[in-house]
């Protein structure tokens, strides 16, 4: 029987209550990983983990803002009591924009790198000294947006490049100590429910 590399690892996935986290966290659990799922609204990550949980994975909700770094302070805390290591984050959560460049006021643009970068800057500096323990992985989620700048998508591009460059830096100073840095780029994804994209 084929080993199974992810059984019992302890993978961290941000935006995780639905789109695209969820299915990375369903992933995860279907490879019986035990996984920390986070998102900002309780009702919809409780939901999440239930439908995680029905394959019968290990899944531990907590409810946080990853742009705030008291939240980002008490999601690391409560991991290292459950768990004592972390062996992969994934930082997902994110938000895309419908804006005309000119009409995106500085604080749109802020707002934007709060949620697309700066929380991804945050949750990694808090969870490096575990995942270099483990020589462990770290998953950013670009976008296409990261190697072009498409119109009309406000400040959404701009946040996405400058991951893509802390993604490429992380990658060349702390690859050789067996950090594992990806940066994934997915274009478009559709949704079938009407929720924001950051959760």
């Amino acid at each position: 029987m084929k080993s199974n590399y992810w059984h019992n690892k302890v993978c961290i996935v941000t935006g995780a209550s639905s789109g695209l986290g969820l299915a990375i966290a369903q992933a995860f659990a279907d490879r019986q990983a035990r996984v920390v799922i986070n998102a900002r609204r309780k009702e919809p990550l409780a939901l999440a983990a239930e439908t995680l949980r029905a394959g019968g994975a290990e899944i531990l909700p907590i409810v946080g803002d990853v742009t705030k770094q008291p939240d980002v302070d008490r999601l690391v805390q409560t991991v290292k009591e459950q768990f004592g290591k972390v062996d992969l984050l994934c930082n997902c959560a994110g938000r895309s924009a419908r804006q005309a460049v000119l009409d995106t006021s500085p604080e749109d643009f802020q707002d934007m790198l709060d949620v697309n970068f700066l929380a991804t800057v945050r949750m990694t500096r808090a969870f490096a000294p575990m995942l270099l323990e483990q020589r462990g992985s770290l998953v950013n989620i670009g976008s296409l947006a990261s190697k072009v700048a498409p119109r009309l998508m406000g400040g959404y591009p701009a946040s996405k490049h400058a991951l893509a460059a802390y993604s490429q830096q992380l990658r060349m100073e702390h690859g050789p100590a067996g950090l594992h840095v990806m940066l994934v780029c997915p274009g478009p994804i559709r949704r079938d429910d009407t929720a924001p994209r950051y959760e």
